[in-house]
């Protein structure tokens, strides 16, 4: 019988060239080319490998050979300025992104290729849900500047399965709880103190229903704990929903009041704060930790806010100011931005910090708005600086949108393994988060329209007669002495 052959790329791992050998394949190299990718399939005697624009699946004595033509990726796609990969170290899992200026929500490989694509922009989270599939924001704003009308339940060829609407809309996080539902960062734009971003909604995932709702004017008071970027209409800025079984709790995180809390999923009653307690009530000083062991440091403007599975809390601390007294500010130039894991002993109240990555990188690390971390196993974590902003080659504490002069945008992706930066992917943009993932799954295409549940709300409707205008009174002095012109319509 003839030796079986598959042609491969050189940058595969080793481990994975052994198991085509241990297969009978006689392994064929080529040099590294960004249009050669290898795959094995799940089943042993299939091999799979794509050349250029070519497709090639061996089975036993059958070859056949598959033809596909893509489309070239759009002018304005950004492409990585710089890509680190411990190949050995790495599987062939995507990393997906979800941009915050420009960019596309797109899947990047550890070679730093473009994958997979969005022909629209998700700017929100995305990640894999139980059943398989992928949930990502829509593209419909139902308020500005970017509260979106909810989500979309798609895969990975595009096709969209279920849409969530949601009269609050949707920003910044969810999560899938055990019951399938979704914890949905919400808001109540009819509340009578006309905030935003401190609303949490449970949608009940057949028939889009809000079973549960979390009001946070109810739970803090609105004006304590005030950060730079405070103001009375957007007061707590919830940018992370986390719920945790264990504890039957859920997290969030405050960047306007550099506070992380935790919340009883069935009282909706307080348990804890993580941050400073500087211009805090008297009333709230009792749910705040005392830091104990050496290099503590609290975090500031914090984003993506998770429960480990050793019950430790893991974030992205942006490190605005690092102070809530503006006389102590530390200027971007001399900041950073990390991630940091901490311990946290809600009988003692005591918090400890076990674990950082990024004030070594300095400034050029730091990112005043935006960004991630993810848990993907012990020892194993990604730290994501999605929004690096520079004026003049300096770093900027503005985001990128309320930055003037000479910008430069930047993310810095690291992957580390056992303190070990086993892959990092930098960007020319800002984006949000990043989730690595692995694109194979048990999930098939099926054909069908896509169901809508949940509502957008009912806009009220008068009863009462209104007449159409026929006539007006005749341009006065009372008219021209306000001296009105219309100098732009938009």
């Amino acid at each position: 019988m003839a030796t079986k052959k598959v042609i491969i790329d050189n940058r595969m791992r080793q481990i994975e060239k052994q198991k085509l050998q241990n297969m009978g394949f006689e392994i064929i190299e080529v040099q590294t080319n960004p249009n050669v990718y290898t795959e094995i399939s799940s089943h042993v005697d299939i091999s799979v490998c794509k050349i250029e624009n070519e497709i090639i699946v061996e089975y036993k004595n059958i070859r056949k050979v598959f033809k596909i033509k893509t489309d070239k990726l759009p002018d304005n796609f950004i492409i990585p300025t710089s890509v680190k990969a411990d190949k050995e170290k790495l599987a062939n899992d995507f990393y997906f992104y979800s941009p915050s200026s420009t960019g596309y929500t797109a899947a990047y490989d550890v070679n730093g290729d473009v994958r997979w694509y969005l022909s629209y922009k998700a700017i929100w989270d995305i990640e894999r849900l139980k059943n398989g599939h992928l949930l990502v924001g829509t593209e419909r704003l139902i308020n500005s500047p970017y509260y979106v009308t909810g989500l979309y339940e798609i895969d990975m060829f595009g096709k969209i399965y279920k849409e969530y609407s949601l009269k609050g809309g949707y920003h910044h996080d969810y999560y899938e709880m055990p019951n399938g539902n979704l914890l949905v960062a919400s808001d109540n734009f009819l509340n009578n103190d006309g905030t935003v971003e401190d609303y949490i909604v449970e949608l009940d995932r057949e028939t889009g229903k809000v079973v549960r709702q979390f009001d946070l004017r109810k739970i803090l008071k609105m004006t304590d704990g005030k950060s730079e970027n405070w103001t009375s209409y957007d007061w707590f800025h919830n940018n992370s929903v986390w719920y945790d079984k264990k504890t039957n709790s859920i997290t969030l995180s405050g960047r306007h009041q550099d506070a992380v809390i935790n919340i009883d999923y069935n009282s909706g009653k307080l348990n804890w704060i993580i941050g400073d307690s500087t211009n805090w009530s008297k009333e709230y000083q009792k749910y705040f930790f005392k830091p104990i062991g050496k290099d503590f440091e609290w975090q500031w403007s914090q984003h993506a806010a998770m429960i480990t599975p050793k019950g430790e809390v893991f974030l992205f601390d942006n490190g605005n100011n690092k102070s809530k007294k503006k006389d102590n500010y530390v200027e971007a130039s001399n900041s950073y931005s990390r991630g940091v894991i901490y311990k946290i002993d809600t009988k003692k109240m005591t918090i400890k910090q076990v674990f950082e990555y990024g004030k070594e990188r300095g400034s050029d690390f730091y990112s005043p708005y935006i960004s991630d971390v993810d848990y993907l196993n012990d020892n194993h974590y990604i730290i994501h600086s999605g929004g690096i902003v520079s004026v003049d080659g300096k770093a900027s504490n503005k985001p990128a949108g309320l930055t003037e002069g000479n910008v430069s945008l930047k993310s810095d992706t690291v992957e580390l393994l056992d303190n070990d930066v086993i892959f990092e992917l930098v960007l020319p943009s800002n984006f949000y988060r990043v989730e690595k993932i692995n694109i194979y799954n048990d999930t098939e295409l099926k054909l069908g329209s896509a169901t809508r549940v949940g509502s957008l709300g009912k806009t009220n409707i008068t009863k009462k007669k209104i007449s159409l205008a026929s006539n007006s009174n005749k341009i006065d002095k009372d008219y021209t002495k306000h001296n009105i012109k219309f100098t732009k319509e938009i």
